[in-house]
C-alpha cells in the first residue's frame, strides 16, 4: 500500500528592501479585493464552491479587467473565496454566523503551483505583476529534515507579509510503501483522559494497553485558572491578555497528542498492524454538547479527539475509522446489549482494566473488586469495563476472523498494561 505523507513548514523571511515590499503590497491588496468581490458574487448568485465551477465563472471576467496580474494570482483568489465560502455555510447552517458574509481581512496570498513560483533550496521566488520578486529564507531544522530526507515541495504556496518580513508555508511530501500483516490490528478507543489499546496478532488477542493523558483533567485546570485569571477584570486588558497567552494550554494538549501517537505508531510499525479508530465526526461533538451543563460542555468541547486521529492519519501506517455507534454497550462475546447498573463485589476476580481494582493487574494475582458503577462484563472469572469493551468490538466490525473471546484462555494470554503519558 503506498501513501503520500504531507508536512508543512512555516518559515520566516529576511527583511524585505523596499522595492519587493511593495510589489507583494499590491498584490495582497489586490487579492483581498478580488477575493471580497468574489465572496458577494457566489452568496448572491448561489454558486458552488468547486475549483471547476468558480474557474469558469471568474477566471476570464478577472483576467480581462486586471490583464498584468499572473494568472495563477487570480486563481488562488477564488481558491480562498471558495474555501471561506464553504466554511462560512457549514458555519451558518449550524446558526454559528452573526452576519450576512464573511470579510476577508487576514490576507494570505496563495498560488496553487509552480508554474508562477519557483524554489531552489535557500529562496523562494515569486511571479508578480512586476516581475520575478526573490524571497531569501531563514533555515530551521525542521526545514533542513524535510530538504535532505528525501521529501519533495508540494505545488501550493502561502504567503503573507508581516511587517516587512513575509511568513513562507512550504509542504513537503513523501510516498511510502506501508505494510500490513494479516491478523494483525491495533484497536483504539479514545477517551477523556485516557487512550485504551486492544493488540491483535495474528487474530488472537495479545494484550489490552492503556495511555493516560489526562486530557480532561488539563482541560479542568486550565478553565479554572481562566477563570481565577479574567475574575473582576476585562480580557480586554493588555495585563490580562498577556496572562492568558502563558497558559499555552493548546501546547501542552498537543505535546500530550504527539507523545501518545508515538507510542502507538511505534508499536504498529513493530507488529505491522492496521491501526482501528472510532469515527469522531463534529456532528457527533455537538450531540455530545447538547443538552448538557456549562461545565461539562466545555469539556466535551475542548476533546481533542478528532486531532487525535488528524495525527495518527498523518502517519506511516494504515489507519481504518470505524463507526463507534454501541461498541460499549455490546457484549463482544455474545453480542447482546449490556445494562449500566451498581454492582457491588466481594469476590476476587481478575480484573482488565486499571481503575476499577484495589491493586495492580499482575498476571496469576487476584484482585478484589469493591464496587462497580458502569457498564461493565463479567465472564468466569475476569471483568472488563465499557473502555475496555469498545476497543474489541472495533476490530470486529473490521474483521470478524479475530479470536479475542475465548473464556477459558484470555486471562492466562493476555495482559494489562498501563502507561501515563508524561506532560
Amino acid at each position: 500500500m503506498l501513501k503520500t505523507l504531507k508536512r508543512t513548514v512555516r518559515l520566516e523571511s529576511d527583511p524585505l528592501n523596499r522595492w519587493k515590499y511593495h510589489v507583494l503590497r499590491e498584490i495582497e491588496e489586490y487579492q483581498k479585493m478580488i477575493v471580497n468581490e468574489m465572496i458577494e458574487a457566489i452568496l448572491s448568485e448561489g454558486l458552488p464552491t468547486t475549483r471547476k465551477k468558480l474557474h469558469e465563472r471568474f477566471y476570464n471576467h478577472y483576467k480581462e479587467k486586471y490583464p498584468f496580474l499572473p494568472s495563477r494570482v487570480i486563481e488562488g483568489s477564488y481558491i480562498v473565496a471558495g474555501r471561506i465560502i464553504k466554511s462560512f455555510r457549514e458555519r451558518r447552517k449550524k446558526g454559528l454566523t452573526r452576519k450576512d458574509k464573511p470579510e476577508y481581512k487576514r490576507v494570505v496570498i496563495i498560488i496553487p503551483n509552480m508554474v508562477n513560483w519557483r524554489f531552489n533550496r535557500v529562496s523562494v521566488s515569486v511571479l508578480t505583476h512586476k516581475g520575478w520578486v526573490e524571497i531569501p529564507l531563514k533555515f530551521t531544522k525542521q526545514f533542513i529534515h524535510y530538504l535532505y530526507e528525501g521529501w519533495r515541495v508540494s505545488q501550493e504556496l502561502k504567503l503573507r507579509l508581516v511587517g516587512r518580513k513575509i511568513l513562507v508555508w512550504l509542504t513537503f511530501e513523501k510516498d511510502v510503501e506501508i505494510e500490513t500483516k494479516e491478523g494483525n490490528y491495533v484497536s483504539i478507543d479514545v477517551n477523556e483522559n485516557n487512550v485504551t489499546l486492544a493488540v491483535f496478532e495474528d487474530f488472537r488477542l495479545r494484550e489490552l494497553r492503556r495511555y493516560e493523558t489526562g486530557l480532561g483533567r488539563i482541560v479542568v485546570n486550565y478553565s479554572l485558572r481562566r477563570e481565577e485569571i479574567t475574575k473582576g477584570h476585562s480580557t480586554k486588558d493588555e495585563l490580562i491578555k498577556k496572562k492568558l497567552r502563558r497558559l499555552r494550554e493548546r501546547e501542552r494538549k498537543l505535546d500530550v497528542l504527539r507523545k501518545t501517537v508515538k507510542r502507538i505508531v511505534d508499536l504498529a510499525r513493530d507488529l505491522n498492524a492496521k491501526i482501528v479508530v472510532g469515527k469522531f465526526s463534529s456532528k457527533a461533538k455537538e450531540r455530545m454538547e447538547s443538552n448538557k451543563s456549562s461545565k461539562l460542555r466545555h469539556r466535551v468541547h475542548q476533546w481533542s479527539v478528532v486531532k487525535f486521529v488528524e495525527l495518527l492519519r498523518a502517519q506511516p501506517i494504515d489507519v481504518e475509522e470505524i463507526s463507534e455507534a454501541y461498541t460499549s454497550s455490546i457484549n463482544p462475546f455474545t453480542g447482546e446489549k449490556l445494562k449500566k447498573r451498581r454492582q457491588v463485589e466481594e469476590k476476587v476476580v481478575k480484573v482488565l482494566n486499571p481503575y476499577l481494582m484495589t491493586g495492580t493487574a499482575h498476571e496469576g494475582r487476584g484482585i478484589k473488586v469493591f464496587k462497580v458503577n458502569a457498564r461493565y462484563l463479567e465472564s468466569g472469572e475476569i471483568l472488563l469495563e465499557r473502555d475496555s469493551i469498545a476497543p474489541l468490538n472495533l476490530v470486529k466490525k473490521v474483521d470478524g476472523r479475530v479470536v479475542a473471546f475465548s473464556n477459558k484462555s484470555f486471562g492466562q494470554t493476555s495482559s494489562i498494561v498501563s502507561t501515563k503519558i508524561a506532560t
